[in-house]
């Protein structure tokens, strides 16, 4: 299994946190049904290959169409890989989807849907732009390409920015009033511009990034600490608290979910950390 990560072009980058391309068979995968964890940003995933189910309780609800758009998620999603796998994604900042999908966040948090049914130019035009390019890194170059021409930073609010800095210095652990008290407008009307542009309220987003924390120490292995530690580590109060939030994110205790056989879960934690040198983001 292939995986790269493409750092935005400057005109993205207030917006878009990478470009990834994943590359190689339903075999590849340790796991046949891939966990993906919230993580705080939504995504526009191209399928070049063979497209993923989305499975429910009772197995397959769906399977995904070949350029979706997905909103933030809130607990784990389920996919299967279902044949030769080669997606290029485009991983935003908390808040920069909605510099490309004129919608509020809020109404596609937990779903794919297509691309087309949030933005039908951009849908079109991405399309088109990746249509017969030899090799994912093509593609990733002719989305960025695309994005360039439809990117709308006015509907970036710099006061939930401002926000979400704060949120992601403190890994979470600070508090929210103090997070609207540097934005210079209330807490009321910061959480209703986080529901519009980010899709989930502020303390959702604290919530997964010290979630997300907690990934990071699983994936480098420093969690001889488990249990207390790890919490503790991560920014948790108690280990009830870890073990409460970790069971609502990841969908089971943080024992039963160490990462092991979720290789694409493993792969978007390490992205996500600030300290892995697993992943060298350059350009497409």
């Amino acid at each position: 299994m292939r995986y790269q990560e493409y750092a935005p072009s400057a005109i993205l980058a207030n917006a878009v946190r990478c470009i990834w391309t994943l590359e190689g068979n339903a075999d590849d995968l340790m796991s046949a049904v891939q966990p993906i964890l919230p993580d705080g940003r939504a995504e526009i995933v191209v399928h070049l290959g063979d497209s993923f189910e989305v499975m429910g309780e009772r197995g397959v609800t769906q399977r995904q169409s070949r350029i979706l758009f997905a909103g933030q998620l809130t607990g784990p999603l389920a996919l299967r890989p279902t044949g030769a796998i080669a997606v290029v994604g485009v991983r935003f900042h908390a808040d920069g989807a909605t510099a490309f999908v004129n919608a509020p966040q809020h109404r596609i948090v937990g779903q794919t849907v297509e691309l087309k049914d949030v933005s039908m130019r951009l849908a079109r035009d991405l399309q088109d732009a990746c249509a017969s390019q030899p090799c994912l890194a093509r593609v990733a170059r002719a989305a960025v390409r695309c994005l360039e021409r439809h990117v709308d930073e006015s509907r970036i609010d710099p006061h939930v920015r401002v926000a979400i800095r704060e949120i992601r210095r403190q890994h979470g652990t600070g508090s929210i009033d103090g997070a609207a008290a540097l934005t210079g407008i209330s807490r009321r009307h910061l959480e209703r511009r986080f529901q519009e542009v980010v899709g989930i309220s502020p303390k959702r987003l604290a919530r997964i990034t010290r979630f997300q924390r907690a990934l990071q120490t699983f994936e480098r292995g420093t969690s001889g600490r488990r249990g207390a530690a790890t919490a503790a580590a991560s920014g948790y109060a108690d280990q009830a608290h870890f073990i409460r939030d970790f069971s609502e994110l990841a969908g089971c205790s943080p024992e039963a979910h160490l990462l092991k056989d979720a290789m694409l879960a493993r792969l978007f934690a390490r992205s996500e950390d600030p300290a892995s040198e697993g992943l060298r983001r350059r350009r497409p």
